[in-house]
């Protein structure tokens, strides 16, 4: 087991000087946006609705009204989107007015499940309640469940991005194709996490409720979402999935779940999985390297382990002092891991630059920024963090937060043996909107700058080039 903290900075007497704070000047983004790059704004987009029942009454509107008993719109609703939101049917206010033995029959019904759960919280006290809430509660995505928003995937090799929204839908766009593709199946619900495949211009890994969506594009200029194909992944209990990263090769496709203590390895040539065994507890987050030398996993506790592939998938498991592991992300020269907690306001660094040294030696963890929620004018800037992105070319670091509304940026210099923080700006929306998901564009051939993308709570999508500034 490694030291996950050192003393300094678990009891709070690392040095203030060598710790980075917040920034305090804000930057407007739209001075900053780079050419060529598309609008996107799922909010103003047809197809796009908050939820599949707000998407029913929109669609309903533009028909002629039809008299239906609350029985038979309960019924429907049970065939179209299932169990439970027929039961929020059941229990609204306008079946209480209409049917009130039907309202009280689902009362009683949302009694006794709640009642079992709370049994099996106490009874089986291992085993986390592997529903929406807690991929909300784990995703990296700052509130997953109204966001309209909540996955954005650059491509590795090429300028290509895929939006994932909460309808259910993925759109790629690109800067060549005249059209927009749609990725849409019944099978992909809950959409967690996308991956592309590296070295491959089509594939995509989407993780969802019940499994992994593998997608490959067609490569034609002009593609709809029929001349796309999807494969869907699934093995015994391992859903939902709620990561999925490929290594650096585009070989092995790594898959986690909240629900399974297993990581699995997808060999997708051959469509054959390998299982990385661990009793507990269930993983939450998954991160390789970029060299592909080691793959980092979180859990829902606050136990997190590093795989590493050249002691043959034998992990190394470090624990924190409390909480779990909420975002993490590697430097480009897989020396060093970034991370952030659910419990504190502060980022801390996992070194890896021991190369001389087997993997099983003894780490320290360093906190290098103090996040603490801080006021410059009418903006409130930190807290407890939500995200992490480091850009491609090791030069700035962005952080979200869950309860304030601002992007916080770093400019980061990368040694031999140290990595440094510096405060730059900070960066907020419009209006009430706030950042849902971001990420850095890949570095490739056509790109060597450094963009930020940011999904907005709203649906639209914001680039910001990071020079010069």
């Amino acid at each position: 087991m490694c030291t996950a903290f050192a003393p300094d900075a678990v009891h709070g007497r690392a040095k203030r000087s060598s710790i980075c704070m917040l920034p305090r000047s804000e930057i407007h983004g739209n001075s900053h946006k780079p050419e060529y790059y598309p609008e996107i704004n799922l909010g103003c987009d047809g197809f796009n609705a908050s939820n599949p029942l707000s998407l029913h009454a929109a669609l309903g509107s533009v028909l002629l009204p039809v008299e239906e008993s609350v029985l038979k719109r309960i019924v429907h609703i049970y065939f179209e989107y299932g169990f439970k939101e027929a039961l929020n049917e059941a229990t609204a206010d306008e079946t209480a007015a209409c049917s009130p033995t039907i309202f009280v029959i689902a009362k009683i019904t949302f009694s006794v499940m709640a009642f079992v759960r709370y049994l099996k919280s106490k009874i089986c006290w291992y085993l986390k309640e592997s529903d929406v809430n807690t991929l909300a509660n784990h995703v990296e995505t700052r509130d997953w469940l109204r966001a309209s928003i909540r996955f954005i995937a650059w491509h590795p090799n090429c300028f290509k991005i895929a939006v994932a929204g909460r309808d259910d839908c993925i759109r790629i766009y690109s800067d060549e194709a005249s059209i927009v593709p749609v990725l849409k199946d019944n099978s992909q619900k809950w959409i967690t996490c996308m991956a592309w495949r590296p070295y491959c211009v089509a594939e995509l890994a989407v993780g969802c409720q019940k499994g992994i969506c593998l997608w490959t594009i067609s490569n034609k200029k002009h593609i709809t979402c029929s001349q796309s194909r999807m494969v869907f992944l699934k093995h015994n209990k391992h859903y939902p999935v709620i990561s999925v990263q490929w290594d650096a090769d585009g070989n092995i496709l790594a898959s986690a779940s909240i629900r399974d203590t297993d990581i699995l390895l997808w060999h997708i040539d051959n469509m054959q999985s390998t299982a990385l065994k661990r009793i507990w507890p269930t993983s939450s987050l998954l991160k390789w390297s970029p060299d592909g030398s080691c793959l980092f996993n979180a859990t829902l506790g606050n136990v997190f382990r590093l795989w590493y592939i050249e002691n043959k998938w034998q992990p190394e498991r470090c624990k924190l002092p409390k909480g779990y592991i909420q975002s993490a992300c590697w430097s480009p020269c897989s020396r060093f891991l970034l991370f952030i907690t659910s419990e504190e306001p502060m980022l801390y660094r996992l070194d890896f630059h021991d190369v001389f040294i087997s993997s099983s030696t003894q780490k320290q963890v360093a906190l290098i920024a103090d996040l603490t929620q801080i006021s410059v004018g009418e903006h409130h800037i930190g807290g407890r963090p939500q995200a992490l992105a480091w850009d491609p070319n090791g030069l700035y670091l962005a952080i979200t937060f869950r309860d304030t509304d601002c992007i916080a940026l770093f400019s980061t210099c990368l040694q031999k043996f140290q990595v440094t923080l510096s405060p730059m700006k900070f960066l907020s929306g419009v209006g009430d909107d706030y950042p849902a998901h971001i990420c850095f564009q890949s570095k490739n051939f056509k790109n060597s700058n450094c963009v930020l993308t940011i999904g907005w709570s709203g649906g639209w999508v914001q680039f910001v080039l990071l020079v010069n500034m």
